[in-house]
């Protein structure tokens, strides 16, 4: 600084950069047009001999507040050669104002922060949320963590279920007047427990496919008045005993939020309307009286409704074209939020990365007039919704199916930017999330849906479900909620008896990551082999990594620091060295695996569940085969 007196500049900082095949790789970011001063006098000093960078200084400034010109300064380090350095890169700062701290940003995916004289608070801007190295088979893996780099709150409603009018989800399931296990209402006591224990933030209802021909009127009022209908969906006979007020008690006694689909099959908008304003509606109206009159004074509140069920599939009772859907979605979207404006609407998708997709999100996510308040302009989509299941008997492709999500995720996402920059969304307004509200494993063949849908888990689904929970946290940036279908006996983890319930081996990694694994995700590199065999579907490995360790990482709210991994070889522990964890360090360890992926969890034989450990943090770790272990510890 000396060197330029007139400057005003009063931050250093000194980057080095990779050496790799006789290239510097960097990057520098430099906004001068930010509206903190501080940004816009920020001086970058390649790390290498001072005297030849000091000759290729630009010239001083001589304005008293703009200080040395980053773009300049940035531009300069293309002409500095920089000797080979270790692996690493290394940012320094020196604030040069004692008085006054001052905060950094950066968009590398893993700065580390050394202090100096003053605290430099930290802040991330990166939207990376895992990297990945292939390794060679006999190479020591490694995963490093950086609980520093926060990349994106998780939202809680990653971990909602779904109950649907199938099979015996509903009666038999969470509804069995009757039974010595259920309570007053008929519901099953123990299946509430364990929603309670999941702590399930979302439930999804009535359906599914079974929404296609569900009028909500007829499951409200007297239940000896309440018609029985064919049901289409599935083929049988709805009785319509459990319904609206039912499920809304349900939803507040496990406390749960309740997430309503709307029928775009045989319904119409006045039946849409009509429910929304049975729901949420406080006014001296005829539905909301009808509420009143039915038991229920306050409103519900429900905050989530889907604009219809799959309406690309052939199976779906009143199918639609793209083109159709769009059109009555946003018609729909406009007349709802008019009648409440408090409501998330989240767009029927398929699965992401299909031509449905890209054209009912280019149509509907919007900034347009519409009528809100007059002349408002808003965007009336708030999230768009995929449904995926994976499946395969081959143990290696079942684990790694899930990987597909991961990309159907990354595609949406960046559907939705491009629709909301060609259709000219501004910035204020709230980015739309993906809604992923149908996910699991599910073979169809092996359990069909119209016989009921019950799947019996074995150790390797566990183990896709565990990278199904990875994926969802990994893209905490784009997932705004999913809901896995279903919650009880329909392809779900959890199953009931006239005696009691059964925890699957799926349960218990959905139980491990809706415990611990929230806050918000974390920069994780993983340095692994990869599984390079066939996968379900075939196009993962052409478009996605498939390493053998599948990893994600959070810090939550309290401090504590969450690694979960999935160690998906079906035959090989592998020896992990983790960097970024303490020595000595107090871990709690929980392993979910098994004697082999086969084994499942029926009746009294219960050989998958939660084992419980402790670990010290020093020297590597070793993941057991087809595991999933989640190890937890104190930042």
């Amino acid at each position: 600084l000396s060197r330029y007196p007139n400057s005003t500049a009063t931050t250093v900082a000194t980057v080095a950069g990779h050496w790799c095949k006789n290239r510097v790789v960097r990057r520098l970011v430099c906004d001068p047009s930010t509206a903190d001063p501080i940004s816009s006098s920020i001086v970058f000093l390649p790390l290498c001999n001072p005297s030849p960078l000091f000759d290729r200084l630009p010239p001083p400034q001589t304005s008293s507040n703009s200080g040395l010109d980053p773009v300049s300064v940035a531009c300069l380090t293309g002409y500095v050669h920089f000797p080979p350095l270790i692996d690493q890169v290394y940012f320094f700062a020196l604030n040069c104002q004692p008085q006054v701290d001052r905060t950094i940003t950066t968009s590398h995916e893993a700065w580390i922060v050394q202090l100096y004289i003053r605290t430099l608070h930290y802040t991330h801007t990166d939207s990376v949320m895992a990297t990945f190295t292939k390794i060679a088979e006999d190479a020591r893996p490694s995963i490093t963590l950086n609980p520093s780099h926060i990349i994106s709150k998780i939202d809680d409603n990653v971990y909602g279920g779904f109950t649907e009018h199938m099979g015996r989800c509903i009666y038999g399931g969470i509804y069995e007047p009757g039974n010595p296990l259920s309570d007053e209402n008929g519901f099953r006591k123990d299946v509430i427990e364990a929603f309670k224990e999941l702590n399930c933030p979302v439930v999804r209802y009535p359906g599914g496919n079974f929404v296609a021909t569900y009028h909500w009127i007829d499951g409200v009022g007297p239940k000896e008045k309440r018609p029985k209908r064919p049901e289409l969906a599935w083929i049988g006979v709805e009785s319509n005993e459990f319904g609206t007020d039912e499920f809304m008690k349900w939803c507040e006694v496990v406390g749960a939020e309740p997430y309503l689909a709307l029928n775009f099959g045989t319904g119409t908008l006045d039946e849409a309307l009509a429910w929304v304003e049975y729901c949420n509606s406080d006014k001296d109206t005829y539905y909301a009286n009808l509420r009143r009159q039915n038991g229920r004074e306050k409103p519900y509140n429900v905050k989530y409704w889907a604009l219809g069920n799959e309406m690309w599939g052939p199976w779906q009772v009143g199918q639609m074209t793209k083109e159709d859907y769009a059109k009555q979605a946003y018609q729909w979207a406009k007349a709802l939020k008019l009648l409440d404006p408090s409501l998330e609407l989240i767009l029927c998708g398929e699965t992401g990365f299909s031509t449905w997709d890209t054209y009912v999100i280019k149509e509907c996510i919007t900034w347009s007039l519409h009528g809100l308040g007059g002349s408002t302009t808003a965007s009336l989509i708030d999230m768009h919704s995929i449904h995926l299941y994976t499946a395969s008997e081959d143990h290696l492709k079942n684990a790694t199916a899930p990987r597909a999500a991961e990309r159907a995720i990354e595609i949406t996402g960046s559907l939705i930017d491009l629709a909301r920059i060609e259709n000219k969304v501004p910035p204020t307004c709230k980015r739309q999330k993906i809604c992923f509200d149908e996910w699991n494993v599910w073979d169809p063949v092996r359990a069909p849906g119209e016989e009921g849908g019950e799947e019996s888990y074995t150790l390797s689904d566990a183990l896709a479900v565990g990278v199904w929970l990875n994926v969802f946290v990994r893209q905490a940036k784009y997932v705004g909620m999913a809901n896995i279908a279903q919650s009880v006996n329909v392809i779900s983890p959890l199953m009931t008896t006239k005696e009691g319930i059964t925890k699957q081996t799926t349960w218990w990694p959905l139980l491990l990551f809706s415990k611990y694994m929230r806050g918000s995700t974390i920069a994780t590199h993983v340095r692994s082999p990869e599984y390079e065999g066939a996968t379900e579907p075939n196009w993962i490995r052409g478009a996605i990594e498939t390493p053998y360790l599948d990893v994600s990482a959070t810090v939550d709210d309290n401090g504590f620091v969450n690694l979960a991994v999935v160690n998906v070889h079906e035959t090989k522990s592998f020896s992990v060295d983790l960097e970024g964890v303490k020595e000595g360090a107090d871990i709690q360890v929980y392993t979910v695996t098994g004697e082999n992926v086969k084994v499942v969890n029926k009746g009294d034989e219960n050989p998958v569940g939660i084992a419980e450990s402790k670990w010290d943090g020093k020297g590597a770790y070793e993941f057991q085969k087809a595991s999933v272990t989640l190890l937890r510890w104190k930042h």
